[in-house]
């Protein structure tokens, strides 16, 4: 070949590599570019923290502790007061102000009560007995609407005093389960039904000066029993599930807070019978028979009630069952005088013959199994 002419043209090897991972396709062709390499810089890590310093949490030169914690999770109705805020001092602290919230609020509905009744009626009749007023209809509202105020008065004291949810008292949930709520009247109507013929039962057995019964009087007419029935369904409720939150809620679950954590140490049987709901049960049921005038054999039937009520609420996690059976044993004990034209007796309470506990015996322990039996079916939620 001449070395004047050119040769053939030379072809351009491959580009130099870059280091550094490629993709796993073939070798790059001669004109294929490089792919980007990924971006390796590394940022430097937190410093290290002083040896015995707190450990660092995200934004915690700006982190400010809730001021309202609920209880661990799983914890049980009866305990959900021994919150992470728990101190020896807040059940006591907790049940003086709820104590001075009653006085304050029954006083301030009192007194509106009186204003608004001098405004739209006239002036107050002369003072008879413990009755504010002449109609015994206006007096049994005032005194349910005064029991009525009780139910905030708790949920304050849970979220001023032990910083917990206002509605923990309520249920595990934190809240009033009001599905729930409605599936427990069921068995309710069916206690109402069984104490009635549990109580005819009762005294064709046990003939008594005192039966259990009936009731006596006559019907008054429905022009007379419209306003009374009235002013009893809308507060009654009210006034059953403010005594519940009382007596089942806020002192089973300040009792229940004391319960220490761990079952061990000294004193074992003490500290594990305070982390059983026990103590809280029959220490409620004991201030609820003290709130109440009854003597005798009533008074064991009121206990009943309410120990019977108080596992109940334990169990199902909540006081609806309690609300439940409560109202409605309330509304019947009240709409039965009204329309028999007793209801000036409404605030009477005594005694009872012991045939009244023997009846209530298997109606107690049909409500019990029945609203047990529902909420195993309805999967109804018993801790937090």
């Amino acid at each position: 070949m001449d070395p004047q002419q050119p040769g053939p043209p030379s072809q351009p090897g491959p580009y130099p590599q870059q280091p550094g991972p490629y993709p796993p396709p073939g070798p790059p062709g001669p004109y294929v570019q490089p792919y980007p390499q990924p971006h390796t810089q590394q940022y430097p890590g937190p410093y290290p923290q002083p040896w015995g310093a707190p450990p660092s949490y995200p934004g915690q030169f700006g982190y400010r502790e809730p001021r309202i914690i609920p209880a661990p999770e799983g914890t049980p109705y009866h305990r959900l007061g021994r919150t992470p805020k728990h101190a020896w001092w807040r059940p006591v602290v907790g049940t003086l102000l709820l104590g001075a919230l009653t006085l304050f609020l029954t006083g301030f509905v009192a007194v509106a009560w009186v204003v608004v009744h001098r405004v739209l009626i006239g002036p107050l009749p002369a003072a008879s007995g413990t009755d504010l007023f002449s109609s015994e209809t206006e007096n049994l509202a005032l005194n349910l609407a005064l029991l009525g105020v009780l139910t905030p008065a708790v949920g304050l004291t849970a979220w001023l005093v032990q910083r917990r949810p206002f509605w923990s008292v309520a249920s595990v949930l934190n809240r009033i389960r009001w599905r729930w709520l409605l599936w427990c009247c069921l068995p309710g109507l069916g206690y109402i039904l069984l104490t009635y013929l549990m109580g005819i039962l009762v005294d064709a057995v046990f003939p008594s000066n005192d039966a259990i019964g009936q009731d006596g009087g006559s019907w008054v007419g429905l022009g007379a029993f419209i306003a009374p029935a009235l002013v009893i369904i809308a507060l009654v409720p009210f006034q059953s599930a403010a005594e519940e939150f009382v007596f089942r809620g806020w002192l089973l679950q300040a009792i229940g807070a004391y319960g220490p954590d761990q079952p061990h140490g000294r004193m074992r049987w003490l500290r594990t019978i305070f982390r059983t709901p026990w103590p809280g049960i029959v220490i409620g049921g004991l201030a609820f028979v003290s709130a109440h005038g009854y003597t005798g054999w009533a008074m064991a039937d009121v206990f009943l009630f309410a120990v019977v009520v108080g596992w109940l609420t334990v169990r199902t996690g909540g006081l609806e069952s309690g609300i439940a059976l409560h109202a409605l044993n309330n509304l019947s004990a009240f709409l039965l005088p009204a329309a028999m034209g007793r209801l000036s007796g409404w605030d009477e309470q005594g005694g009872a013959p012991w045939t009244l506990l023997v009846s209530d015996i298997p109606c107690l322990a049909f409500y019990a199994f029945a609203v047990l039996w529902l909420a195993k079916r309805k999967r109804v939620a018993t801790v937090s």
